[in-house]
């Protein structure tokens, strides 16, 4: 098969005309400038239906056709003198890069017309992958990732009457939802930059629930406890929120490729975002120590990562 297609491929030299010219485009996202939010983070656990969410997050769509994966949202939040302003349209999703990484030449190929983007990044978006996910087979059973993170700030809560107002708030879609979406953002700008944080924020949201782009959504969809609308357009606010506090950290930092993540920048940096969940709830949270081993491992696994080859 992959002779074949270095066959057709020289048979049809305008095609590879095609994939060259595209492998120079992609996805640009002007970035902010670097200041540290001043907005408050959103809880999806505060909503109970689209219609109190649309009371406070204004969201327009545009080029509606039949289709109910097809068009573009427009999503605007105002709050504390600022205004946070996102855009989501169809296109690529996470399924289909992991579906071409998994699948023929011709997939490869599929991926390369539909997302150059996926290409030229591909050993970015390798390393992030991993960062996001725990790899046991690569970096050992006890190995962390985002989500991990996220869990250890809700645990760092410090409980009083300002905490959980609702039982949902220490549930999976309460703060560890917006917790692991804002902390992962500002780490993937910080450690490599806003394009590619909101490239990936924009395939995940697209794979989760495509109808995002439309609105028009099943009355399931709008009923559903698992995977309601609200709180992906949440995660959608949220992943901003998060490019915003990666682009201030990495400034105030001088973060580069040639940053060093020890254990106490590691640190440093998480306690940063930290400080920003207790001024956007109005809460207490115990700061991390560089000794805590999740910031060991943690910290660890970015380097680690930082030299690995891509695999996409």
């Amino acid at each position: 098969m992959y002779v074949r297609s270095q066959v057709f491929l020289f048979k049809h030299p305008y095609l590879v005309f095609i994939i060259l010219i595209l492998l120079f485009v992609g996805c640009s996202k002007t970035p902010n400038k670097s200041q540290k939010p001043r907005c408050k983070a959103l809880l999806a656990t505060k909503f109970n239906s689209m219609d109190e969410f649309t009371e406070i997050v204004n969201l327009k769509y545009i080029n509606k056709s039949n289709d109910s994966c097809s068009g573009t949202v427009q999503i605007q939040y105002k709050n504390q003198g600022q205004t946070i302003s996102s855009q989501l349209s169809e296109g690529v999703t996470q399924g289909d890069i992991v579906s071409a990484h998994k699948g023929s030449i011709w997939n490869k190929i599929s991926l390369i017309l539909q997302a150059p983007y996926a290409i030229i990044k591909r050993k970015e978006l390798s390393q992030i992958f991993m960062l996001a996910r725990r790899r046991p087979a690569i970096f050992g059973e006890n190995d962390v990732a985002f989500y991990d993170l996220a869990q250890a700030s809700m645990q760092n809560i410090i409980v009083n009457k300002n905490a959980f107002k609702s039982y949902r708030d220490s549930l999976e879609k309460g703060y560890i939802n917006t917790f692991n979406h804002i902390t992962a953002q500002a780490l993937i700008t910080a450690i490599y930059n806003e394009e590619i944080a909101h490239y990936i924020a924009s395939v995940h949201e697209r794979h989760h629930m495509p109808q995002l782009v439309s609105g028009k959504f099943t009355e399931f969809q709008l009923n559903d406890t698992i995977n309601f609308p609200v709180d992906n357009y949440v995660d959608i606010i949220n992943n901003e929120i998060g490019q915003e506090l990666g682009n201030f950290l990495k400034y105030k930092y001088t973060i580069n490729q040639e940053t060093i993540w020890t254990a106490d920048f590691t640190c440093k940096f998480l306690n940063e975002v930290q400080d920003y969940y207790a001024q956007s709830f109005d809460i207490e949270i115990k700061p991390y120590q560089k000794s805590d081993s999740l910031i060991k491992r943690f910290s660890q696994k970015i380097e680690t990562v930082k030299n690995i080859k891509s695999y996409i």
